[in-house]
């Protein structure tokens, strides 16, 4: 009566009532708004399964249906769709998880006051099947699937893995779509201002707390951009390699990045030849060598070099409050620096951060 004809043919189905009585053990109630929750929320969930299917995938498929029965007709047969046995008397679909996800995605979210995107609430399938992978139901018997290279395919009793439940999560993310902010990058000329701020803050400084924030800042920006880094490398450099490899050549500066970059599974020390000075001027080998005698002043010669005064590595946190409290003073004084979209200190909030690259990439 809601959903269109053919779509019982491609997701499994049941009825509303019968999924809250296997859920609730009774009948819902029309004058109880908890039970009217949950029928409207098992209604949406329906829907959402059947909607994973392209309306012309669901009527050709209804029509092939139609045309091997009309051919089974025509030589006495029935037809090869048999009645199947009743389902389980119990949620074998993973409909609770679903229903949960349905309803957190009602909550505010980051991006949205009005829900939560979807890229948020899929990790509460995650988080239950993690408590399955963990209990006793999967540690006690173990079921999997070897191949002669010596790799495993487990098997787990977890409701969320039914044909039904990958439908229905596909059907969500259909009608939700999902919100995509990814990092504006740093043009060349708010690249050069923010870079003077952060000096201008640096020489201003009094407190050796400060000095070694903003010191840290100015290093991160600089490296991350030059050498292209992701924002989770940048805080990967290190002090002591730094050190070790100042004076090995005068034509270019070695950044010394120490630990696991994106696909690796230990901790390496990644060594990256980097020109001394930009053609815009940037100069790097100063940089570094102003943020080692810092460091030195300090007795740190070893660990993080993005760090605060008593050696800890800074938080992607505190770097995003000092990148943010510059970008918003420099939008302030100078707009025209920024793109055009960005029209306001909250869209420099939400379009620089440090977790991803400044530089200019395919997608911006």
């Amino acid at each position: 009566m809601v959903a269109r004809d053919g779509d019982s043919l491609l997701v499994p189905f049941e009825c509303d009532r019968c999924i809250f009585i296997k859920l609730r053990g009774s009948l819902p109630s029309p004058s109880d708004p908890t039970d009217l929750l949950l029928m409207a929320t098992i209604r949406r969930m329906n829907l959402d399964s059947f909607w994973s299917r392209e309306t012309s995938t669901v009527k050709a498929n209804l029509s092939k249906v139609k045309h091997m029965l009309e051919t089974s007709l025509t030589i006495g047969l029935t037809g090869p769709f048999k009645v199947q046995p009743p389902l389980p008397l119990f949620d074998h679909c993973g409909y609770e998880v679903a229903l949960i996800i349905l309803l957190r995605s009602r909550h505010p979210g980051k991006h949205r006051d009005d829900y939560t995107q979807f890229d948020t609430i899929r990790g509460y399938r995650s988080a239950y099947s993690n408590f399955i992978r963990a209990s006793s139901v999967n540690t006690a018997i173990t079921r999997a699937l070897g191949d002669f290279s010596g790799n495993y395919q487990r098997f787990t009793e977890d409701q969320c893995a039914s044909f039904y439940f990958k439908r229905f999560m596909e059907g969500l993310n259909a009608r939700m779509g999902q919100v995509v902010k990814p990092n504006v990058a740093l043009s060349t000329p708010l690249l050069l201002k923010l870079i003077d701020q952060i000096e201008d803050r640096l020489e201003s400084s009094e407190s050796a707390e400060n000095k070694h924030l903003f010191m840290s800042a100015l290093t991160y920006v600089i490296v991350s951009y030059v050498i292209s880094l992701r924002g989770s490398e940048g805080f990967l450099l290190d002090l002591g390699g730094l050190r070790k490899h100042r004076e090995k050549s005068n034509e270019y500066v070695i950044i010394v990045l120490l630990g696991k970059l994106k696909g690796e599974h230990h901790d390496l020390q990644h060594l990256i030849p980097c020109c001394n000075r930009t053609s815009t001027g940037i100069n790097v080998r100063r940089t570094l060598d102003r943020l080692i005698e810092l460091k030195r002043s300090a007795n740190l010669t070893q660990g993080p070099a993005i760090s605060t005064v008593d050696g800890k590595v800074l938080s992607s946190k505190t770097m995003d409050d000092i990148l943010h409290t510059v970008l918003i003073d420099i939008f302030i004084t100078d707009n025209t620096l920024f793109p055009p979209n960005i029209d306001s200190v909250e869209k420099v909030r939400n379009s620089y951060q440090c977790f991803r690259t400044f530089r200019r990439s395919s997608a911006t």
